[in-house]
């Protein structure tokens, strides 16, 4: 098994070009042999988790952009007289459907597949690092979520305090199901009664009514911000543990 998210890519400390670049962007003082040989672990999955936050950043400026440059051609063609013809309230309620698209329906579904990357990332990271640790995985229990008896079951055996990150990322997990089974529409979700519980923990999710289908699964702009930090620091320790306890089976 290659674990290349795992080892750092060990660059040659003599390397004229590599001090080159350290000095052009201001770093020529820096510890050059901490820097080319310190592990960088799970690093692809870094890369997938950091992309989540780039997904939502580049879709939540645009969307905003797009509702400006909506409401603009709106105006102008009102000023211009095309809605003549029309109801009196038309320009209402062309202003009031794009505010729905834009500020309800749109970033609904970009937070919603955001949180879905979230936790297919993790589960990735989870399943690869399990696949080459030294002691099997216990059975995992009836109802009990794999990936989240994966994580306990490492955070106790290697010894570590990530009881807290680990229960944010079930709740994460919870809402994740209503979303990718139901639309995240609460009446319809099996375990619905999970749901209460997993919001309270998360700061800025909610049981909402943002649109006319009934109480959903709400996620507040930045709201996953937060999550995707600790999830990433959540991921990076597990391998960095896993690796300084020798629990891991180097193949390569």
């Amino acid at each position: 098994m290659k674990y290349s998210s795992l080892i750092s890519i060990n660059l040659s400390v003599n390397n004229p070009e590599v001090s080159y670049m350290l000095g052009i962007m201001g770093m020529p003082n820096i510890d050059l042999d901490r820097l080319m040989n310190e592990p960088i672990y799970a690093l692809d999955f870094q890369f997938m988790i950091g992309d989540v936050q780039d997904y939502l950043d580049f879709s939540e400026n645009n969307i905003e952009c797009q509702y400006r440059t909506e409401l603009q051609s709106i105006k102008r063609h009102a000023e211009a007289g095309d809605f003549e013809g029309f109801p009196h309230d038309y320009r209402e309620y062309l202003e009031a459907n794009a505010e729905h698209r834009f500020k309800v329906s749109f970033p609904l579904k970009i937070r919603y597949g955001a949180l879905l990357a979230l936790t297919t990332a993790v589960e990735w990271s989870v399943v690869y690092l399990v696949q080459g640790l030294k002691m099997p995985i216990d059975k995992v229990p009836k109802g009990k979520n794999k990936t989240i008896h994966a994580l306990e079951f490492i955070n106790k055996h290697l010894g570590l305090r990530y009881g807290a990150l680990i229960k944010d990322f079930e709740a994460l997990v919870w809402l994740r199901n209503c979303i990718a089974h139901c639309a995240g529409i609460e009446r319809d979700y099996e375990y619905r009664d999970k749901l209460p519980e997993a919001i309270s923990r998360l700061k800025g999710f909610s049981l909402a009514k943002w649109h006319f289908l009934g109480s959903h699964v709400a996620i507040e702009r930045s709201a996953l911000d937060k999550y995707i930090e600790e999830m990433k620091h959540l991921v990076v320790n597990l391998y960095k543990a896993a690796h300084e306890q020798s629990f891991l089976t180097l193949d390569t």
